[in-house]
């Protein structure tokens, strides 16, 4: 699917009529080239107009804030829409604005979806016409339809775009860190869950369930007998027992949770004062004593390393230039030897030319020029061509074996030298940075106290877990009990009449279950380990610091992101910087949209503005450039660089400028992005 258009008519910042080509072109081969839009604009420009109209045109009021509480959703609705009209207009005696969203889905037919508001006098929003038009093909009728229904909507559109991916796919780029910040709720694991295809048939499966409760009773009121009532009671009173201890077992999960939050907190109180302890005079001191240990190894290294390689690296400044004079000497043997050849049958020819006797006889000069104009003759009706030489005198006389030794001569010696003492540089400014900090180093922090409620916790989980898994036991058993109470209900059963096409289509469904089951668990399974791997594969392309983790990864088991330092012990994912927050939660969208089979254009507002050079570059490389078909980019004056100038330009199919007037108070979409940039170098 892709956006086609935007349109915007007298909406909010945008006055008149302003319509922009969201479309991405595509190459001879029916394939993408280039595959983001830029969009750029100071602050004020309406970027995040664009991005909001977007999100709510297609998702209505469900859109505009991430809250589920109907309160909230109408207060962040007035927030939003008060202002609605463009001041200009209204000024002017405008009274109506309208925002449109032209798409194609991957079937080939193209939406338009409309709404318009009116405005009365006091500017405030009287009411919102939405409108939906649609034309299957290029030759078909479009079929407009105002929808009064929203809710009908909502489910009309999700089929195309559902909702819950929304946040993977429409979003701030420097807000995206909260998916991360709120990983362990509910919510975002249902998203994870949807958006990926986990859980797809969780609800066919209840439904066949109930359906097979309701066949088993049919059977027992069909054979009518007595013990087979008594059986069903019993069938029934285990299933209440099962229903309440499953209510009783989620309980038990949400204090287990909460016990462990409260742990995790004091954990994190802990670490805090911890890292106060790693400051401490006799920690400091260690490290010096650790630091000056690895100075002296890497010191021993160079002078390894130097004995090893000392011709190589005293001379690799002149390597090159050696291969290429000993390739230039040799393609000249090589050309010599080849036009000689050619020359060879002339040679034979003029020599014995010469013998003959001439009266009166040719000087010196009359030889010279006749063996020239024989030799152009010669050539000119041979077809052949004798290439020329450039003077070129030969130094180096060598037999093969010397050619390819000195030919296959590494000139990376001095690499892993310089490395070398970069990395006692690097430990030597270390080294002086650790004995400031032993003059302020502070006293070590006492954490007895969390240490003693993190025990008090630890056993009060230690216990609930208990409870849990004796629930979870008595839940097996009950189940196991209902299940043979099942099979006594089926086969105590009298034959004949409508019971045994009941007892078939029972056994039936039955399969059909367990089949259901199994292939969702399997299901399940591959889904995690694709974002899994996905997530951990983007990860590498995108960090520069990852050495300083042990590990980042994607939990399978829990759907979270866990991060681990050099010790592989577990530690905070929120004590991240933002920029770090931000290339994890990008591969993590990364990961969700390859596990899913949504392909849906991408809307990204001011994705950069946290991160440095290197990983702007890597973002827009690795990243963007493969994230989906459609890459929509709005973009502020702080992310420009050089580098993203130049990357941009290679790949951005189109450029626009929001240009804010500030005389006339409205935005103006125009090309040219990248002249946009000039100017506010030039301003700079």
């Amino acid at each position: 699917m892709q956006f086609k258009k935007l349109i915007f008519k007298n909406y909010k910042t945008y006055y008149g009529t302003q319509e922009v080509d969201l479309s991405i072109p595509k190459n001879s081969n029916d394939e993408i080239d280039k595959n983001i839009i830029l969009f750029g604009g100071l602050n004020g420009a309406g970027k995040t107009t664009f991005l909001k109209a977007i999100l709510y045109i297609l998702f209505g009021k469900r859109g505009i804030t991430n809250s589920t509480d109907p309160k909230e959703i109408e207060k962040e609705y007035v927030k939003v829409f008060s202002n609605v009209i463009n001041n200009t207009f209204f000024d002017e005696g405008g009274n109506e604005c309208s925002v449109s969203l032209v798409l194609e889905t991957d079937a080939g037919a193209e939406w338009k979806i409309s709404v318009k508001w009116y405005i009365d006098a006091y500017k405030k929003s009287g009411h919102e016409v939405r409108e939906i038009t649609i034309k299957e093909t290029s030759k078909s009728l479009p079929k407009k339809v105002r929808i009064d229904n929203l809710d009908s909507y909502y489910q009309f559109i999700d089929r195309l775009i559902p909702f819950y991916a929304a946040p993977f796919f429409i979003f701030d780029g420097e807000e995206i860190r909260t998916l991360i910040e709120k990983q362990n709720t509910e919510e975002m694991k249902n998203a994870i869950q949807k958006i990926s295809g986990m859980k797809s048939n969780t609800q066919l499966i209840n439904d066949l369930s109930t359906l097979k409760n309701n066949l088993t009773k049919e059977i027992t009121k069909a054979s009518g007998s007595k013990d087979i009532q008594s059986i069903q009671d019993k069938f029934d009173e285990i299933s209440g027992k099962l229903e309440e201890m499953k209510k009783r077992a989620d309980v038990g999960s949400s204090k287990l949770q909460e016990l462990k939050a409260e742990q995790k907190q004091l954990q994190s109180t802990r670490h805090e004062k911890l890292l106060i302890n790693s400051k401490s005079r006799e920690s400091i001191s260690k490290k010096i004593g650790q630091i000056e240990q690895h100075i002296s190894l890497k010191q021993q290294e160079i002078i390894s390393f130097f004995k090893d390689n000392m011709i190589q690296i005293l001379i690799s400044s002149k390597i090159p230039a050696l291969k290429k004079r000993i390739l230039n000497e040799k393609k000249h043997r090589e050309q010599q030897s080849m036009n000689n050849m050619i020359l060879q049958p002339y040679e034979n020819f003029i020599k014995k030319l010469l013998t003959v006797t001439t009266t009166p006889s040719l000087t010196e000069e009359q030889i010279k020029q006749l063996k020239v104009a024989g030799e152009s003759i010669w050539f000119e009706n041979s077809n052949r061509k004798v290439e020329e030489l450039p003077d070129l005198e030969e130094l180096h006389d060598l037999n093969n074996s010397d050619l390819n030794f000195l030919l296959n001569l590494s000139t990376n010696t001095i690499k892993p030298l310089v490395s070398l003492i970069n990395d006692i540089d690097r430990l030597n400014t270390e080294h002086e940075e650790i004995i400031l900090q032993l003059k302020n180093a502070p006293e070590a922090t006492d954490t007895s106290k969390e240490e003693k409620q993190i025990e008090k916790l630890t056993e009060a989980i230690g216990k609930e877990q208990l409870r849990q898994t004796a629930r979870i036991n008595n839940m097996s058993k009950l189940a196991e009990e209902k299940r043979a109470l099942e099979t006594k209900l089926t086969k105590n059963k009298v034959v004949g009449g409508n019971v045994d096409a009941l007892y078939a289509e029972l056994q039936y469904l039955e399969r059909v279950i367990a089949a259901i089951v199994k292939y969702e668990d399997e299901y399940t399974y591959k889904k995690a380990m694709i974002i899994k791997n996905e997530f951990e594969l983007m990860l590498k392309k995108l960090f520069r610091k990852q050495d300083e983790f042990g590990k980042i990864e994607f939990d399978i088991d829990t759907f979270t992101i866990r991060l681990y330092n050099d010790k592989m012990q577990e530690i905070s994912i929120q004590e991240r910087s933002a920029g770090e927050m931000q290339m994890i939660s990008s591969s993590l969208i990364w990961a969700l949209t390859r596990a899913s089979n949504l392909n849906l254009p991408v809307v990204i507002d001011t994705p950069l503005g946290r991160l440095d050079s290197h990983h702007r570059t890597h973002l827009i490389e690795h990243y963007y450039r493969h994230l989906s078909e459609q890459v929509i980019i709005l973009s502020t004056d702080t992310e420009i660089t050089s580098e993203y100038i130049n990357i941009m330009k290679e790949c951005s199919a189109k450029q626009y400028l929001l240009h804010y007037d500030e005389q006339k108070k409205y935005t103006v979409i125009r090309d040219g992005y990248f002249n946009f940039i000039k100017d506010v170098k030039e301003i700079g």
